[in-house]
């Protein structure tokens, strides 16, 4: 079940109560790098319209796009090879090793890099699935992974991927702050509150954008962003193309079913699905939600045994409740 949770955390996340009147109270997350416009800085918005932001490391992000799922990793310490062997495990962990895969290279930052195809194909019928892994050197001694998955259109997205990674080989992060283990921040904390570590569970990450905490049984991941366009459907959008990426990720996800809840206490609609434990013991539940809090966005999941209640105080930082 472990590995369950863990793969929610990779591709990725309180009531305001009485019930919480103990959690420590922070002050609002300092605001270098967050971007005063929206997820994306000025020259990435065009290209990454209607993409979305999702909780990954601080030296990665993954980015839904549609049926396209986009990734960048700093991996410093690896050469290309090993960043696209890398990114093939990443995608096998997600796809399965039934792939039709083609090694090569793809033109980027002027130079030909290293780079896998691979698609999933079935007789005659049309491919299912396909992407790309590359990397590239964008400074000395300095390598960046870049992946992409493309549902649906293999053609069209796989041209998306092409376009998407042009500009992340040559820029990085489209939301303009670096991924690098110094972006780290602790306590781990939403703008608003610093959030509780349960005893035995661990901070898998924490940034003032995104972090996850993993527990035997649960995970919990969040990601947040400043401003939310008012009236635009912006946090309904993040939340179902985040549930997407959250079930692509893990094989055998039931479909979602929408229930009414609250999110930090504000009442909203959440979106719930169950999947296999890969290695067994059981299904896991996860719940997804998404509020605009003052004008930040928040994308938060949870992951725990499908047998247990709703996502409890303890194991998903009492963000989650029942309406």
């Amino acid at each position: 079940m472990r590995t369950a949770l863990a793969a929610m955390g990779v591709t990725f996340g309180a009531l305001l109560s009485a019930c919480l009147a103990s959690a420590p109270v922070a002050h609002a997350v300092p605001s270098e790098g967050v971007t005063p416009a929206g997820p994306f800085v000025e020259d990435a918005r065009a290209l990454f319209d209607g993409c979305v932001p999702l909780p990954d490391s601080a030296t990665s992000r993954t980015y839904r796009c549609g049926a396209l799922s986009v990734w960048l990793h700093e991996q410093p310490g690896l050469s290309e090879l090993q960043a696209v062997d890398s990114g093939r495990a990443r995608v096998h962990a997600r796809l399965g090793t039934g792939l039709t895969e083609a090694q090569g290279e793809l033109p980027l930052g002027g130079q030909p890099r290293p780079s896998l195809r691979f698609e999933r194909c079935s007789g005659e019928a049309p491919c299912t699935v396909g992407g790309y892994v590359t990397a590239v050197t964008p400074s000395a001694g300095h390598v960046r992974q870049l992946g992409c998955v493309a549902r649906d259109d293999i053609r069209a997205g796989l041209g998306r991927c092409l376009e998407l990674f042009a500009y992340l080989a040559t820029r990085g992060n489209p939301e303009g702050d670096t991924l690098s283990p110094s972006a780290r921040v602790m306590p781990p904390r939403l703008p608003w509150r610093v959030l509780y570590v349960p005893e035995g569970c661990e901070v898998a990450d924490s940034t003032t954008r995104a972090g996850r905490i993993r527990c035997a049984a649960s995970t919990f991941s969040w990601s947040v962003f400043w401003p939310v366009a008012p009236g635009a459907g912006q946090v309904e959008r993040w939340r179902d193309r985040s549930t997407e990426e959250l079930r692509d990720a893990l094989p055998g996800a039931s479909p979602t079913q929408v229930r009414d809840c609250y999110v930090e206490g504000q009442a909203t609609r959440c979106v719930r699905f169950t999947a296999p434990a890969p290695e067994g013991g059981g299904d896991v539940q996860v719940w997804t939600g998404g509020v605009d809090r003052q004008g930040w966005g928040l994308f938060a999941a949870c992951s725990l045994p499908a047998s247990a209640p709703f996502p409890t105080q303890t194991l998903c930082d009492g963000v989650f409740a029942p309406r």
